[in-house]
C-alpha cells in the first residue's frame, strides 16, 4: 500500500521519543535520591523504567504513522507504510541475541511461532480473550532506538517494535478491516508497542487510537489516543 506521509511524521516521532526519555530522566533522579542506599535495585528499576518509556515511544511512532493515513479501512489487514523501519522484517541482533520480527508478530497474534490462521488466531487465551475478534497484528514499526537518536539510545540501547490491529470491541465482525462508518468501532484501532533490551528484557504498552473525524463519511487524517497503558501478559 502506498501512503503519502505528512512531512513532519518522522520529526514528530523523534520529538515524542525524546520527550519520553526526558521525563524518564526526571523520574529516575527522584527514584535514585529516594533509594540511594540500594544501588543495584535502583539500577534495575531505572532499566525497567527506560524500557517501559521506550515501549511507549514505539506506540507513539505507530500513532504518528497512522495519523498520516486518511483511510484506515484496510489497515487491520494490511498495516500501514511507516518511515520507522530498518528494512524487511526478519532476524535482527539485539544485544547479541537474535530477534525474529516475524516470529514476534506471530506469537502475539496466535501464540505460536508457526504461521497463524483464523483457527489458531481465534483461540481464546488470557492475553487474547476476544476469540474471533482477536487482533491480527500488523508490524508497522521496527528499528533500533539508535536509528532515531544516538543520545537517546545511550539511555536505552534497545530495539523498538509496534503493531496495529482492529479494535476488538467493534461491531463489524471482521478483524481484517476497520468497521465501516455508522458501525461501532469505526475509525478506532489498537496499537501495541514493545521495546527489547539486553538479556531479552521486554516492556510493552498498548493504546486505543481513534480518528478525530471518524463520524464523518469522508476520509480524514490525524489521530487521537483514547486510552493508554502497559501490557501485562495474562491481563489484557
Amino acid at each position: 500500500m502506498h501512503v503519502a506521509f505528512l512531512p513532519d511524521v518522522r520529526g514528530f516521532g523523534l520529538v515524542t521519543v525524546l520527550l519520553w526519555l526526558s521525563l524518564l530522566a526526571t523520574t529516575a533522579l527522584g527514584v535514585a535520591l529516594a533509594t540511594s542506599a540500594e544501588p543495584a535495585a535502583t539500577s534495575a528499576l531505572h532499566d525497567r523504567l527506560r524500557l517501559a518509556r521506550a515501549a511507549e515511544s514505539a506506540v507513539s511512532l505507530a500513532v504518528a504513522s497512522l495519523a498520516a493515513q486518511p483511510d484506515w479501512s484496510l489497515v487491520p489487514g494490511h498495516g500501514v507504510a511507516s518511515p520507522f523501519t530498518d528494512g524487511a522484517p526478519g532476524v535482527r541482533l539485539v544485544a547479541g541475541l537474535p530477534l525474529d520480527l516475524v516470529t514476534e508478530t506471530r506469537q502475539r497474534t496466535c501464540g505460536r511461532p508457526a504461521p497463524c490462521d483464523d483457527a489458531s488466531t481465534s483461540v481464546v487465551a488470557p492475553d487474547r480473550p476476544w476469540g474471533v475478534r482477536n487482533p491480527r497484528w500488523q508490524l508497522v514499526v521496527h528499528l533500533p532506538l539508535a536509528d532515531l537518536d544516538a543520545v537517546a539510545a545511550r539511555a536505552c540501547p534497545c530495539y523498538l517494535m509496534a503493531w496495529v490491529a482492529d479494535d476488538p470491541a467493534d461491531d463489524d465482525g471482521d478483524p481484517a478491516r476497520d468497521a465501516p462508518a455508522g458501525v461501532a468501532g469505526h475509525g478506532v484501532l489498537l496499537v501495541r508497542g514493545a521495546a527489547i533490551g539486553g538479556a531479552g528484557a521486554l516492556a510493552e504498552a498498548e493504546a486505543l487510537v481513534a480518528q478525530p473525524c471518524r463520524r464523518s463519511s469522508l476520509p480524514c487524517g490525524g489521530s487521537r489516543v483514547q486510552s493508554w497503558g502497559p501490557v501485562r501478559y495474562g491481563t489484557p
